[in-house]
């Protein structure tokens, strides 16, 4: 009875250390630090590459409305193609890309403080289909893409945003990291559900 009730105990006193050190690892995974780098190209076109924290990635403090708002009080007939939120040296940058009836027009703004780092037009040489351009007012918002990304990807630290048309379905891709994995995860924009 005595050895028995010592066995007993043993695997008890085994499975339950077994547990505690589980549940302190896999909580010690969840919170460390990914480390990550990035090649970028400099506004001189000049390649660079910067390695960022994910727990000191630089602020954003201008919403897509406004950047979208800032596009448009230059470009006042265009409609918008893409949207691009990503790292460019030790900011966030948005890159709006879109068109009119004679011209391809591209603005980057600095998404901490609201500047325009350069807006660009090409005149068309060819016609874009309208269906191309992008609806904002029926598409998720890039915060809402975010938290559908966080759960499919979950433990990842969101690097970089874009929205686009692909064969008239507007799409987020959302780039990710967690630890040294990297990955996308693509969204309809217009249905939420992960591609």
């Amino acid at each position: 009875m005595r050895k028995f009730f010592i066995i007993t105990s043993s695997i008890i006193t085994g499975l339950l250390v077994g547990i505690i050190w589980t549940t302190i690892y896999l909580n010690n995974q969840s919170s460390k630090v990914s480390n990550f780098t990035i090649r970028t190209t400099n506004l001189a076109a000049k390649p660079e590459t910067i390695s960022y924290s994910s727990n000191n990635l630089p602020q954003i403090n201008l919403s897509q409305d406004s950047a979208v708002q800032k596009f448009k009080s230059l470009y006042t007939h265009a409609v918008v193609k893409s949207i691009t939120l990503s790292l460019s040296k030790d900011i966030y940058v948005y890159d709006i890309v879109g068109y009119d009836d004679r011209k391809d027009c591209t603005i980057q703004v600095d998404a901490t403080n609201n500047k325009i780092l350069g807006q660009s037009t090409q005149v068309l040489d060819y016609d874009y289909e309208k269906d191309a351009s992008l609806n904002l007012k029926k598409t998720i918002s890039r915060q809402e893409a975010n938290e559908i990304a966080l759960k499919e990807f979950s433990g990842g630290t969101p690097i970089s945003w874009e929205l686009t048309d692909d064969n008239n379905h507007s799409i987020w891709k959302v780039k990710m990291i967690h630890g040294e994995h990297k990955h996308t995860v693509k969204i309809n924009a217009r249905t939420k559900a992960v591609i």
